[in-house]
């Protein structure tokens, strides 16, 4: 006779808690009895050197042991291991209220997918979290989440959440390292996951903490900029090179006054400058577009980097061979001009900082095409 499903699996990443690990599992355990479910806890020792995967199994846990370090490895990891229908997930030093499981499973059993804590409700404790972290820190990555991801939610960073297990390979969720707190919430969003907030306690930690505040938050920025490189580097990208390019047009005739102010030399630089930095960052924008892509970004909200990762790398090509091709016939012109005049003083400043531009830009975009055909064949040849 088949044993009963199992409903719910807590998971608790672990990296030497042998201080908390035990209490916590003992709390899960009884969370999920008082709740009236058939769960069990599973703990995910990330190679502690403590014992605190000896004290979890003695306290009644399913133990795996993940030797890839990382917060994210270790989830990831906890997510294939699971066999509940339901996954709590949440940190084993004591802070989150694993003893709300119970309320967790009911909003998921009540159609969500994907139920996010919110530790800013009004429950936190008092010195549960660092000044910096509370003040600083999480609000400037949590606005930076919402900015670029089009997402609501005000606790973007909570380490407690509940999702369906059958929703994990929708979100297909790959990063290691503690960026993958933000990665689930913006492949969440983007897989069209049911997603709620719930108001939870924090409390402080037992033991020492493992968090390197900037290395750990400038992840999180890393990624953000990568997964959504529209508002950084795409769309400032094409207003510089245009600004850029209109500044060298306005000027090819030579001294122009514009806004009651005449523009000369000078400006043809600035105008350069701006085309060919302009360009660069459009095209880092676009190379973070298929890299996004090939880890799995739908870019629900995101229209030019979805059109840019269907594209592929035609549009590209065919821009860049214009540039060079216009740049070249700039610089062709300036030359075959200087030469008919019997290559005296050559004075055409204007034409040779478009010209410039537009090879620059053109190469550019060149290198571009290839690393996104790499990137298109990677993605292939992994499958």
């Amino acid at each position: 006779m088949d044993s009963p499903a199992i409903q719910v699996t807590v998971v608790y990443p672990c990296l030497n808690e042998e201080q908390a690990i035990g209490g916590c599992v003992d709390l899960a355990l009884a969370a999920i009895q008082e709740a009236g479910l058939r769960g069990e806890v599973l703990v995910v020792d990330n190679a502690s050197t403590d014992r605190s995967a000896a004290i979890a199994a003695e306290h009644g846990a399913r133990v795996v042991t993940e030797h890839h370090r990382g917060y994210g490895n270790a989830y990831l990891r906890g997510l294939r291991e699971a066999r509940g229908q339901y996954i709590v997930m949440l940190d084993a030093d004591g802070t989150y209220p694993v003893e709300m499981t119970g309320q967790f499973v009911k909003m998921l059993e009540g159609g969500a997918d994907f139920v996010l804590g919110n530790r800013f409700g009004g429950l936190m404790e008092a010195d549960a979290m660092p000044f910096l972290n509370r003040y600083v820190g999480n609000p400037i990555l949590s606005g930076m989440t919402r900015l670029l991801f089009h997402v609501s939610y005000k606790d973007m960073h909570c380490g407690m959440r509940g999702l369906r297990t059958a929703a994990v390979p929708r979100m297909a969720l790959q990063s290691g390292g503690m960026e993958f707190a933000t990665e689930m919430v913006v492949k969440a969003l983007d897989a069209d996951l049911k997603t709620v907030e719930l108001p939870i306690p924090y409390r402080p930690r037992i033991g020492e903490s493992k968090l390197a505040r900037v290395r750990d938050a400038w992840r999180h920025v890393e990624y953000m900029i990568a997964f959504s490189p529209g508002l950084f580097l795409l769309m400032p990208g094409l207003v510089l090179a245009a600004v850029g390019y209109a500044l060298e047009l306005a000027l090819i005739g030579g001294p122009t006054e514009i806004l009651f102010r005449t523009f000369d030399v000078h400006a043809n630089v600035l105008g350069m400058g701006m085309a060919i930095v302009g360009t660069t960052l459009f095209g880092l924008g676009v190379v973070s577009t298929h890299y996004a892509g090939s880890m799995g970004m739908r870019f629900r909200h995101s229209p030019l980097s979805r059109w840019l990762h269907r594209a592929g790398d035609r549009p590209l090509r065919v821009a860049s061979l214009g540039m060079l091709g216009a740049g070249l016939l700039t610089w062709g012109w300036v030359l075959g001009d200087w030469l008919r005049s019997g290559m005296g003083t050559l004075s055409a400043i204007p034409a040779l900082t478009l010209g410039t531009a537009l090879l620059a830009s053109g190469v550019e975009l060149m290198a571009v095409a290839f690393l996104v055909n790499v990137i298109g064949r990677a993605r292939a040849t992994l499958g």
